[in-house]
């Protein structure tokens, strides 16, 4: 794995590089108030078969933090960017909550770039309590730091066994919220609370597949929602798993994704 700082015009963006010869490229994108640490039980399956490119997002990891806010064009654009910084013409792209949401944006406007994407665990929409509840974590991130959303996000991550007798993923999940900026958590959550993707979901053309984990609170209602709006795309449901279900179920998390990516592989 090499490390590297990619400069995006100014914007310092910190990324990972799993190259080995003329495989097809995968682009992991993490999720809100994470890094690409997230996807350490996928790596190493999936660069069996592909060529990695781990980002942290903007605000996040050992990528540079902007002030607030960020917006969907800018997200999407900070891949593009990359992946023209890195001579990536097409990938396939890997998300997870805010990550997936991404994947959705570079499906629906960048459709020459993109030959997969996998959406996990996320949203193409942000009703009223969903901009309310970032509204409010957004307040106590203000008064209290990341420490101040580190309990409730916990609660919605993962669910009460993991939490209870897993500490290993405690302690990572952990060390990642507290590890993001506030003004990256502040930037990206004005972003998903502007969140607007669901009328368009008809417009994919790219080849989709959707993973949420069973306990996700309203995720698997609004993921089937998203699934019946896109044609073709398939979901998969995961038993046992909250919000991080490639932490809590990552042999079935990697099986589903690495089966279905390497469809396309000739």
């Amino acid at each position: 794995m090499t490390d590297t700082c990619i400069d995006l015009s100014g914007l310092q963006l910190s990324a990972s590089v799993i190259a080995s010869g003329d495989r097809p490229w995968l682009t992991l994108l993490h999720s809100l108030a994470t890094d690409s640490r997230l996807w350490q039980p996928q790596v190493e399956p999936l660069a069996r078969s592909f060529n990695l490119l781990l980002l942290d997002m903007r605000g996040h990891g050992k990528s540079a933090v902007l002030p607030p806010p960020y917006s969907w064009e800018d997200l999407v654009g900070d891949v593009l960017e990359c992946w023209n910084n890195l001579g990536i013409r097409r990938s396939a792209v890997l998300g997870l909550s805010i990550g997936g949401m991404v994947a959705l944006g570079l499906a629906l406007d960048h459709r020459n770039r993109v030959t997969r994407i996998v959406a996990a665990d996320c949203r193409a929409d942000a009703p009223d309590w969903f901009r309310d509840m970032f509204g409010e974590r957004q307040e106590m991130v203000r008064e209290r730091g990341m420490a101040g959303v580190l309990e409730p996000t916990l609660a919605s991550w993962l669910t009460e066994p993991t939490r209870t007798e897993r500490p290993d993923i405690v302690e990572a999940a952990t060390e990642m919220i507290l590890n993001t900026s506030v003004d990256g958590y502040l930037g990206a959550t004005e972003a998903l609370k502007k969140l607007a993707f669901l009328p368009r979901l008809a417009e994919i053309e790219t080849p989709a597949l959707l993973v949420v984990g069973e306990e996700d609170g309203p995720h698997p209602a609004a993921m089937a929602e998203m699934a019946d709006a896109i044609g073709g795309a398939r979901l998969e449901t995961i038993a046992g798993a909250a919000h991080l279900s490639n932490l809590e179920r990552s042999e079935t998390f990697t099986g589903i994704v690495a089966g279905w990516l390497e469809e396309a592989i000739p």
